[in-house]
């Protein structure tokens, strides 16, 4: 991507990543590390000269109901 000076990168966060849920902290702690990661990966993206060239995402996905939920 550095070398095409192109490209998207698109993680699958959660809200879980910015909000507690209690007995969820390992959940919790990997999109809050996916968040943080993107925006640092992002930032030094553009401290190079190519944030406009690649762009960086974690998206945050709603809560969808399971056929378990649905019972």
């Amino acid at each position: 991507m550095r070398q095409r000076r192109s490209g998207c990168i698109i993680n699958i966060a959660s809200r879980a990543g910015t909000l507690p849920m209690p007995f969820s902290s390992s959940y919790c702690t990997a999109k809050g590390a996916i968040i943080r990661t993107v925006s640092c990966l992002q930032q030094e993206l553009e401290m190079d000269g190519l944030g406009d060239c690649i762009h960086v995402y974690a998206l945050h996905p709603g809560a969808t109901l399971s056929q378990e939920g649905r019972e």
